[in-house]
């Protein structure tokens, strides 16, 4: 009720509907991003899938601006993404093609000057340092961030508030918190994002103890230097694993695979949902059948 009361004028209220466009706000955002650089622009889709309404912006301006016209820009895109029974439009943000629009070379090794950063981190510290570095450094890079919902309330992804304090920063690669003797592990499992927790609770349920399960927390800038770092490590292991909740056609596999083969000189194994045209299944039992199925395949 707007009407005057005592000692009160009449306000005003404007209601503003907007068209449900990504196209349209990412291409604000990003603007903002290039004209404001202190300011922190962060766009995020109600779910990944729905970034393909804005794919004009990103192919034309975000990914590339820098490279065509010398525009820095720090924008933040949040994607929701996981593989959690959901529908074929409500379950990727289709990693594989951000990562096939980054200039990451497959027989160098990668600088801070990629185009864009694809990142898939997995504690909120790491959420955290990675938002503050978009501000803090001296040069603007937009970033895509892998954000699954599922991590908002996943008690195992908290961190601590000494995570966040003085001397912490971005870790690009996490290595396995519950291995004590690194000479005992045999097989070494490398992923990405939440699967990580699908796969430590199995690791934890079962009592296995010559397994160790590597976070890329970066994909692109590729960390080859820190994923040597614990090959070296893990100096005993004879098998190495790729392992993903998204089909074999999407994800990360196929842009990672050549990297850990050409620069660490490491054939990885496959292990994940095969091929697929679309997504997901959307078939809650159908999608059951396929999460035993990686898991079997990456601990057999």
């Amino acid at each position: 009720d707007l009407a005057p009361s005592a000692g009160h004028s009449t306000g005003k209220l404007e209601i503003a509907n907007s068209i449900l466009s990504e196209e349209a706000v990412l291409g604000f955002e990003y603007g903002v991003s290039v004209e404001s650089p202190n300011n922190l622009a962060i766009w995020e889709a109600q779910f990944g899938d729905f970034f393909n309404g804005a794919q004009i912006m990103m192919d034309t301006f975000v990914s590339s601006g820098e490279s065509k016209w010398g525009l820095q820009s720090s924008l933040v895109m949040l994607l929701p993404h996981g593989m959690d029974g959901a529908g074929p439009e409500h379950s990727s943000c289709r990693i594989e093609r951000f990562l096939q629009m980054t200039d990451s070379k497959e027989t160098e090794c990668d600088g801070d000057n990629v185009n864009w950063e694809v990142v898939n981190p997995s504690t909120a510290a790491q959420y955290y340092h990675l938002l503050r570095r978009q501000m803090v450094r001296n040069y603007r890079k937009p970033i895509v961030i892998v954000a699954p919902k599922v991590l908002l309330r996943l008690p195992g992804a908290a961190s601590s508030i000494d995570e966040m304090g003085p001397g912490t920063s971005f870790q690009t690669v996490l290595t396995d918190p519950t291995v004590s003797n690194p000479a005992s592990i045999e097989k070494v499992i490398f992923t990405s994002g939440k699967h990580y927790y699908t796969l430590a609770k199995h690791i934890q349920d079962n009592g296995i103890k010559n397994v160790a399960v590597i976070r890329l927390e970066s994909l692109c800038p590729f960390p080859a230097e820190k994923i040597q770092a614990e090959i070296k490590r893990f100096s005993k292991a004879k098998r190495f694993m790729w392992s993903q909740e998204e089909h074999r056609n999407q994800g990360a596999w196929s842009w990672l695979e050549p990297r850990f083969r050409r620069l660490l000189a490491l054939d990885l194994e496959y292990a994940g949902r095969a091929e697929l045209c679309q997504p997901a299944v959307g078939v809650g039992k159908v999608h059951q059948q396929e999460a035993a199925a990686i898991i079997t395949q990456t601990f057999s």
